[in-house]
């Protein structure tokens, strides 16, 4: 059936997971929760998918137009290989972007392990951030936008501070190794992209929701203005 049929079949009680890395939800609260903006009920899982992958295209390109964007959905690890050496000999000495979304899988092993799909999705594939970074090369940018994803950064650290070498290379990672991201329903599931991406939007929703808002003062308050354009200027 519908997933919102299933959803309303199934019950409170039950959380529903699709085998997908960018899609998962829990009925209390997360069950409307969006990635990239997109509720991804509105449409068939595969659909949400490839809408999910392709607006977050479109938001780095925003930022970057001159830059050319792949996007994987649900890769295997021998994907990702293929694509990082790809990347990295039309890249040549120009700085590559990776970019995680863990949500739906399981976190980072402490050893700064990610996980992906195999071919028929049965089962996780732990990829270790060192063969990450063996294929990506130099310059490069990580963001991971996952639960502990601290436990990646910390990886990555204890990998190359024995060398002494320098590595030009940038993380943005979500969250500390110890910390989830953001349950709250009235947020996009991917809060960290979301900032980074959108930051305007992702600033103004929650100043709305977390904000001079919950107060009940309104826009008109003095409070509420003078919180506004702090907000707006930081990020």
């Amino acid at each position: 059936m519908a997933p919102q049929k299933a959803l309303e079949s199934i019950g409170k009680t039950l959380s529903v997971q699709y085998e997908r890395p960018v899609i998962k939800f829990s009925w209390i609260p997360l069950w409307k929760r969006m990635e990239c903006w997109i509720d991804p009920f509105s449409m068939a899982p595969q659909k949400a998918l490839e809408s999910i992958g392709k607006t977050l295209s479109v938001q780095y390109e925003r930022w970057q137009p001159r830059a050319r964007y792949k996007v994987q959905l649900d890769p295997t690890v021998e994907e990702v290989k293929k694509l990082c050496s790809t990347c990295r000999k039309y890249a040549k000495t120009e700085r590559v972007l990776f970019h995680y979304n863990g949500h739906g899988v399981p976190k980072p092993t402490a050893s700064g392990e990610i996980w992906l799909f195999n071919k028929s999705y049965t089962q996780y594939i732990p990829l270790p951030i060192s063969d990450l970074d063996s294929w990506l090369k130099t310059p490069s940018i990580y963001v991971f936008d996952c639960s502990a994803a601290g436990m990646i950064v910390n990886a990555f650290t204890e990998l190359h501070d024995p060398s002494g070498l320098t590595r030009d290379c940038i993380l943005l990672a979500a969250c500390e190794s110890h910390e989830t991201l953001p349950q709250r329903a009235e947020f996009p599931a991917d809060v960290f992209t979301s900032c980074l991406t959108t930051p305007i939007k992702m600033a103004l929703r929650w100043l709305f929701e977390l904000g001079c808002y919950s107060s009940g003062r309104g826009m008109s308050s003095p409070c509420c203005i003078w919180c506004l354009f702090p907000i707006l200027i930081i990020v």
